[in-house]
């Protein structure tokens, strides 16, 4: 019986802590040099696996993560859009102190999409599917399925394994760039924990309420070129 490995992406330019945090949504944004070397430890890491198949997200540095990461191993890459994290639309590339009322109000009403994006519910019901599947892949498996993926999707994976309320997803916190996350059986369900043993859930201190505001109009998503 196998087991589910879950990686974080490594860093990219728009992973930028505190005041400059710039939300990456969909943004299809390359590794940076911290990325590519938070990538080349995990892969020293994952060596000791034995890792039958890969899937990412279709996201470069999703991608860029998964190349890395299979080097020590010979395993077929998928990519798939299911493994793409909440797509927040026009807010993609923003800051995220400027867009806290929008993004809190998306978080509060989780049936109602962003602009140009989707909702919080299309976001988790499409990666739990995938997710799902996964499950079911690695539990027949001999070996070890990796899964490349981003923060939202890992914070969302507690619930979706564990059988928790999708409407109590954190929506800060999780792990840093470049972590490895354990999933495995224990009876008739999975556990989830990280690979250096740190919190499943890194707490982080809450953000300040805003004022009700009114969604925008939408209006073109900010690309940045692959």
């Amino acid at each position: 019986m196998g087991k589910l490995i879950l990686v974080r992406h490594g860093h990219t330019q728009l992973n930028r802590p505190g005041e400059g945090e710039i939300l990456r949504s969909w943004l299809n944004v390359p590794l940076d040099e911290i990325g590519l070397r938070e990538a080349e430890v995990a892969a020293e890491k994952l060596r000791v696996y034995p890792i039958e198949a890969v899937y990412c997200s279709d996201l470069k540095r999703a991608r860029q993560t998964a190349r890395i990461l299979r080097r020590g191993f010979r395993a077929p890459i998928t990519a798939t859009g299911d493994l793409r994290p909440w797509n927040l639309g026009v807010f993609g590339g923003a800051l995220v102190k400027e867009i806290l009322p929008f993004l809190n109000l998306l978080t509060e009403n989780p049936a109602i999409p962003a602009p140009s994006g989707e909702s919080f519910y299309q976001f988790y019901e499409r990666y739990e599917r995938r997710l799902k599947d996964l499950l079911q892949i690695a539990a027949a498996a001999q070996g070890y399925v990796l899964a490349v993926t981003h923060v939202r999707n890992l914070l969302a994976a507690t619930s979706i394994i564990e059988g928790r309320d999708k409407d109590k997803v954190p929506v800060c916190g999780g792990p840093k760039t470049g972590t490895i996350t354990i999933v495995e059986r224990n009876g008739t369900g999975w556990n989830i924990h990280r690979e250096d043993g740190s919190s499943v859930v890194q707490p982080r201190a809450p953000r300040p309420q805003p004022e009700p505001v009114v969604m925008p109009e939408p209006m073109p998503q900010l690309q940045v070129a692959s």
